[in-house]
Order: C-alpha cells, then sequence, then structure tokens
C-alpha cells in the first residue's frame, strides 16, 4: 500500500467541508476530524481529541463513551498517554495495555474497559511551537499492536488538520473561507468518492474494500490514488466531476 500524500487524505480531511464555509467552533471542527479517525482506521474502537487550556484537559469530540472513559481515566489520574503526547510534544503508542509500564495505573483500568491500544499525538499548529501545544488527537483499539505505520500516517495527518483548524479558529472570529488548496482537496475528495462508487457498484463489494482496491492498484501502478481513480471513472463522469472541465 502506497503513503497518503496530502491530496490522497482529502477524503477524510473533507469531512470537515462543511466547517470551512461558516464561523463553526473549534469543537465543531475537530469533532468531524475524529470521526473521520475512526471512520478510516479500521481497528479503532473510537477516537477524540482532548484540548488542554491552563493546564485543565477536556475531550471533545469523543466518538463514543469508551473514549470518554479512558480519557477521564487520564485526567483523574495525571497522567496517560495523551496527557503525555501533549506534555512532551511527542506521539505515543501504547502496543499493550496489559503490558505497558509507563503508565501502569491508566493501562491497568483502560485494560478493564476493553482497551488493549492506543496511538496518541500531539496538536500543534507548526514545526516551531512550545512541546506543549493544544492537546492531543488519539485513537483507541481492542486488539494489541492494533495501529500500522499507515493508520499512524493517517492520524498524523488528521490531527496537522485539525490544529491547522483550532489555531486557525481560534486566531479569528471571522466566517471562514475555503483557500484555493482546500478547494482542489475538495475536488479530490469527490472524485475518489465516485471512483470508489463505481468499483462498489463494478464488483459487488462494500465501500471499505473498494477504497482499499483503490489504494491498492494505485500502489502497484506508482501512481498517486486520484490519478488511478480518476482512470477509472468513465469519460461523461470525469466531466461531470465537480472543478473539471469538459473539453
Amino acid at each position: 500500500m502506497t503513503d497518503f500524500s496530502p491530496n490522497e487524505i482529502a477524503p477524510i480531511i473533507g469531512r470537515a467541508k462543511g466547517l470551512l464555509l461558516t464561523e463553526q467552533t473549534a469543537q465543531q471542527a475537530v469533532s468531524a476530524l475524529a470521526a473521520a479517525a475512526k471512520d478510516a482506521i479500521p481497528h479503532a474502537l473510537g477516537a477524540g481529541v482532548s484540548l488542554i487550556e491552563g493546564h485543565r484537559p477536556t475531550s471533545v469530540g469523543a466518538t463514543d463513551n469508551l473514549v470518554l472513559r479512558a480519557d477521564n481515566l487520564q485526567y483523574e489520574l495525571g497522567n496517560g498517554p495523551c496527557l503525555s503526547a501533549w506534555s512532551d510534544g511527542e506521539a505515543t503508542y501504547v502496543h499493550d495495555t496489559e503490558t505497558d509500564q509507563r503508565w501502569r495505573s491508566w493501562s491497568a483500568l483502560a485494560a478493564k474497559t476493553g482497551i488493549r491500544s492506543c496511538y496518541s499525538v500531539p496538536l500543534q499548529a507548526g514545526p516551531h511551537v512550545e512541546p506543549q501545544g493544544m492537546g492531543a488527537m488519539k485513537i483507541y483499539a481492542g486488539t494489541p499492536g492494533a495501529f500500522t505505520v499507515q493508520d499512524q500516517k493517517v492520524l498524523d495527518h488528521l490531527a496537522q488538520s485539525a490544529a491547522v483548524l483550532l489555531a486557525h479558529i481560534q486566531a479569528s472570529d471571522t466566517p471562514q473561507r475555503i483557500s484555493d488548496t482546500f478547494k482542489e482537496t475538495l475536488r479530490v475528495r469527490d472524485l475518489i468518492a465516485t471512483a470508489r462508487g463505481v468499483i462498489m457498484e463494478r464488483n459487488g463489494i462494500e465501500e471499505q474494500e473498494a477504497f482499499n482496491y483503490l489504494l491498492s492498484e494505485a500502489g502497484n501502478k506508482g501512481i498517486s490514488l486520484h490519478q488511478f481513480a480518476q482512470s477509472v471513472l468513465p469519460l461523461r463522469t470525469r466531466q461531470d466531476t465537480p472543478g473539471n472541465t469538459p473539453t
């Protein structure tokens, strides 16, 4: 499977399309991205964001109560992978809560709730910021070592997008406008979604399987995901895809 490029992550970032068109709260923005993380990463039981203001953590965009329980345990104990990702400015990966020794109390309690692995990424708006950023984005799984390098890259991309959105929203009270870059991102998102639908209908397969097929074939051919997706579409469909001009 090929690595995701900024355009290839478009189907996920595209979930925030509506949030960029009008003035929205930071909580709404990160909620959409957290939901996208759970949808995009196969083994994720849940996802969410811990925002930290004045050293007081708050869970935002938790996809379910399991995430909230795991987060609240960290807040009550004062330590855990998400808080460490925030304070150290580095991603943390708990391969197995039953054997991890870094946050023993949290790991033991998390294991009892059914969480066996966790990957947390700090939310930092740019490379030249203080180690302690705005918080952390995380995914939880019910099996040990659930998250692959590719899964981690997906969350890394989403965390970067969440941090940019948060920083931009916090810095301005005016309605947000889609930049040319995001317009292109949304155009590519639509193209890939259309191609995925074609593959689903053609092969009689489910959405995730069709998306995996697109990724696999793009990697085999050595081209980007959106380039392969475009080759899948009939000429008429390509011309009708938003952002394409018929020739």
